[in-house]
């Protein structure tokens, strides 16, 4: 991962950590950080990605003053600026920083255009319903282990979502776009790549308390939906979920169709066996 954006990530960490709270960080940079100790071929196909997704939680955000808090540092004491025509759920800051603001519906705040106005006018997070559920099985990682030279980054810490969190919400991403009106297919092919590399690093103990988290929220829309969008796109190696990845000529170049397809259909039968869509 770019040595810069871990940089970033520091910044934006000691900031969090300054206010008592933990930057909870998605996208592609999240499943590098829940992952970047794992062994496995998958490992080195883990998407190289330019900007933070930070996930503002029910729990960050259930005070006011802590809204305000988290909307002073990323603009006042951060200096982001937001990104024209993306109002205060994407900000920049030079040079070449990105950061985009997540949150799942929040009791008692305005929703409106797909954002949550988290402090209206200057924060706001793009709706994410699939994570209703972020906060449960977060995984802390310490900036020790990605940065063991700095002494500034001994004491600092992030957190990630658990594997199925992440499975639903890259999930919940390429349903989106591979599709309707939001339709963008390198977008979606992205995703999708996300979902092979989370299935496939993912180990019997993930799998374990995936199967629980499961079991809790058996009857939620948003474990349903997740199910249909398995077996619908991702139940055979020739719909659109693992089309997709085929289509890409970085996905394991040195290997024939048939071999690739082999390789597909073990992250397909572990996708399904996660959520168990054949046992419904």
């Amino acid at each position: 991962m770019d040595k810069r954006l871990i940089e970033q990530l520091a910044e934006l960490a000691e900031s969090f950590n300054r206010i008592g709270l933990k930057p909870v960080i998605c996208g592609g940079l999240g499943i590098y950080l829940c992952f970047h100790k794992t062994e496995g071929q998958a490992r080195q196909m883990i998407r190289v990605t330019t900007d933070i997704d930070l996930m503002l939680t029910n729990t960050q955000v259930s005070k006011e003053a802590e809204r305000r808090a988290i909307a002073e540092t990323i603009t006042d004491g951060l200096g982001y600026v937001v990104r024209e025509g993306c109002e205060y759920y994407q900000f920049i800051k030079e040079p070449n920083q990105d950061l985009d603001i997540l949150s799942p519906p929040v009791e008692g705040l305005e929703v409106e255009n797909f954002r949550v106005k988290i402090v209206k006018s200057k924060l706001h997070g793009h709706i994410t319903p699939e994570a209703c559920f972020i906060e449960e099985g977060l995984r802390t990682i310490s900036l020790r282990e990605l940065m063991p030279d700095s002494v500034e980054s001994s004491s600092l810490e992030v957190q990630v979502p658990s594997p199925t969190n992440l499975l639903l919400l890259k999930l919940f991403a390429f349903n989106d776009r591979d599709e309707g009106p939001r339709q963008d297919l390198e977008r979606a092919q992205a995703h999708v790549w996300d979902v092979y590399v989370t299935i496939m690093l993912t180990n019997r103990e993930d799998y374990l308390e995936g199967q629980q988290f499961i079991s809790r929220h058996e009857d939620s829309d948003i474990i349903q939906t997740a199910r249909s969008i398995v077996s619908n796109k991702f139940s055979a190696i020739e719909q659109a979920g693992w089309h997709r990845v085929l289509e890409s000529s970085d996905f394991y170049p040195s290997l024939n169709r048939r071999d690739k397809e082999v390789m597909l259909d073990e992250a397909r039968r572990r996708l399904i066996r996660w959520f168990d869509t054949e046992h419904r």
